[in-house]
């Protein structure tokens, strides 16, 4: 009798987790001036030679704006093919840049070039810098995340969002203490996408669910978070030119 109540208790409460974000259903339309993919490649002219390093990953330069405040992130390879994630910040549309700023160095894939463009978001109200990114680190490989909260003067110890060997691109989105994070799931047989989110700015994830169905296929996500609503885009790998949508309210 005691074990039937333990596990009816059990059961109950497993019920009632719910999924963090009530999800809209999935549309699609295509692509178009301003998605992400198309607007990655803008900001790379004039990256400095960084010592230590012997080539920028031109593909992987990744903006983020508010008004004239430009913030560029970037792979650096070093002589052993293993890269160091760099930050750069100009105050006056990229006319000046300031010091490029190192955000995270254990990586130890020996991948060159060969990786997914980091994601960027920058929240001008707090002056906060949100970085996702994967990378082959000591303590195992995947999905991390780094913010500043002084314009990327300073990053805090990055944070994992999610383990696994297959190499992931990712996107974050944030306003103050809040953060959204979309990446492609590096465990999963099939393209699909997962999300964590954080109302601690990033400092624990305690919440995480998927984004898209596992009939749907989708890669090359981005993601933005306004108030409590969110809006998450992806590539579809089997169709060219179809951009997949869907939206949601964090709970």
């Amino acid at each position: 009798m005691m074990r039937s109540a333990i596990l009816f208790t059990a059961l109950g409460l497993v019920a009632c987790v719910k999924e963090p974000v009530d999800w809209g259903d999935v549309s699609y339309r295509h692509s178009q001036l301003g998605d992400l993919p198309a607007r990655s490649a803008v900001m790379s002219a004039g990256l400095p030679q960084i010592p230590g390093t012997v080539a920028s990953c031109v593909r992987t330069v990744v903006p983020a704006n508010s008004h004239a405040e430009i913030f560029r992130a970037w792979w650096a390879v070093r002589s052993d093919s293993n890269g160091v994630l760099f930050l750069q910040r100009s105050p006056d549309e990229g006319k000046r840049w300031q010091t490029p700023v190192e955000v995270d160095a254990r990586d130890e894939g020996h991948r060159g070039c060969s990786r997914p463009p980091p994601g960027i978001s920058y929240d001008s109200a707090s002056r906060y810098v949100y970085l996702v990114y994967f990378l082959d680190a000591t303590d195992g490989a995947g999905v991390f995340f780094a913010h500043s909260m002084d314009e990327g003067k300073m990053f805090h110890s990055p944070v994992p969002v999610v383990y696994g060997s297959s190499p992931s691109r990712a996107s974050v989105a944030g306003h103050g203490d809040s953060v959204v994070v979309v990446f492609e799931d590096p465990n999963s047989a099939t393209p699909t996408l997962g999300i964590v989110l954080s109302r601690s700015t990033g400092h624990i994830f305690d919440q995480r669910g998927q984004v898209t169905p596992e009939e749907i296929r989708a890669d090359a996500p981005w993601v933005s978070l306004e108030k409590n609503q969110i809006n998450v885009w992806w590539m579809t790998p089997d169709v060219v030119d179809r951009v997949g949508h869907r939206e949601g309210v964090w709970r």
